[in-house]
């Protein structure tokens, strides 16, 4: 498996620049809109499209109180709609309130939703929580198969990478990217970036030249890409390419993304400037405090990573591994609570959730390579 041996064409499209500035224009117009009619649910549905890319593609964690905002602005003034309780549902499950995502669904349900709105929000939720991901895994199959679009074959990819299905999942990626016929910066990064995480993270061994090919290719084609950013400059840090990693992470120095901070501070002690990597350490901790204050569900998992690497907390990233776990129990999450309890000295709990991973998960290819499969043994 080698992406940069893959022989396709990447294709052109809008310039990201031209882009983030048409998202921006457009996040306005819709803003004022909503302010003036909150019950204007298509307005809302182009909304959460919009701050979603904040999120995702710009580090923005204030797009997620927004969010909350809107399901709060339009839910009151749209009781009898079903189309406004599947958009607070889309809404509670970016946020990862998943059970308040469901109680949303029922009632979209009982207002007469169509099933095929209602089908689509549910094989969300049940990606992203690791349930039925048989038949998760058979209705992304059947979705790509009849649309091969970008959006559908991304999802499809990623759900393969969590199977362990590497080869399915690169060639799934692949074939999103040249049979995308839409030309945005913002989608072909995306599945640029998910190339970028398969080899940079979830293949066994890691290929770190070809997920360093594949987050270039998402700047190219979106440059404020922080994600992407991020990545690329812990590859470099990894390197010792350290004028490289601080090429990318010094123009979103100010990103409230703790992330971009914590990456900087591990620059700066790996290159012996301890006052440097003193503040952006602290400042790293400073927001995933704030994020987990506003955001808990939605940030338990990435914090537990850093208290467990530079927090010096291993208590604290266990309660929150295990909050995570209960909120949704994939793979990922039982991985995360089984590094949490190891490193609490939690040896027994290590074990019981080892097991219980081995029930839930240990048919799937990934588990072979998961550190939860050395503790159940």
């Amino acid at each position: 498996m080698n992406a940069l041996h893959a022989a396709i064409a990447l294709p052109a499209a809008t310039d990201g620049a031209l882009a983030l500035i048409n998202h921006e224009s457009i996040l306005d117009r819709c803003w004022q809109s909503i302010d003036l009619r909150p019950d204007r649910l298509p307005i809302a549905a182009q909304l959460i499209d919009e701050e979603y890319r904040r999120s995702h593609f710009l580090g923005d964690s204030g797009a997620l109180d927004r969010l909350l905002a809107l399901s709060d602005a339009f839910l009151p003034r749209c009781a009898e709609s079903g189309e406004a309780y599947l958009l607070a549902a889309q809404i509670a499950s970016l946020v990862h309130h998943f059970e308040q995502a469901k109680v949303y669904l029922d009632k979209a349900r009982s207002l007469g939703v169509h099933a095929h709105s209602l089908s689509r929000q549910q094989l969300s939720i049940d990606h992203a929580t690791g349930h039925n991901w048989e038949g998760v895994l058979e209705t992304r199959q059947s979705l790509s198969e009849k649309n091969p679009s970008l959006q559908e074959l991304v999802g499809l990819g990623a759900l393969y990478a969590e199977i362990g299905l590497y080869q399915e999942a690169e060639n799934s990626y692949l074939k999103a990217i040249a049979e995308d016929r839409e030309h945005s910066p913002f989608s072909l990064a995306w599945a640029c970036f998910q190339l970028g995480v398969l080899f940079g993270e979830t293949t066994a061994p890691a290929d770190p030249v070809a997920a360093r090919y594949w987050y270039e290719q998402a700047l190219a084609y979106l440059p404020a890409y922080t994600h992407a950013r991020v990545h690329l400059a812990e590859l470099h840090l990894d390197a010792g390419h350290f004028d490289k990693a601080l090429n990318l992470l010094h123009p979103i120095k100010n990103s409230d993304d703790p992330e971009v901070s914590w990456r900087l501070a591990q620059l700066y002690a790996q290159q012996g400037n301890t006052h440097d990597a003193r503040h952006y350490l602290a400042r790293t901790e400073r927001s995933f405090e704030q994020l987990l204050g506003r955001h808990e569900l939605a940030f338990a998992d990435h914090a537990v990573d850093f208290y467990l690497e530079e927090g010096e907390d291993p208590d604290k990233a266990l309660q929150l591994a295990l909050l995570n776990l209960d909120n949704r129990a994939t793979l990922r999450a039982f991985e995360l609570s089984y590094e949490a309890a190891k490193a609490a000295r939690q040896n027994l709990m290590a074990q019981t959730l080892a097991e219980r991973a081995a029930v839930q998960w240990g048919h799937l290819p990934a588990f072979g390579h998961s550190s939860l499969s050395e503790g159940e043994r």
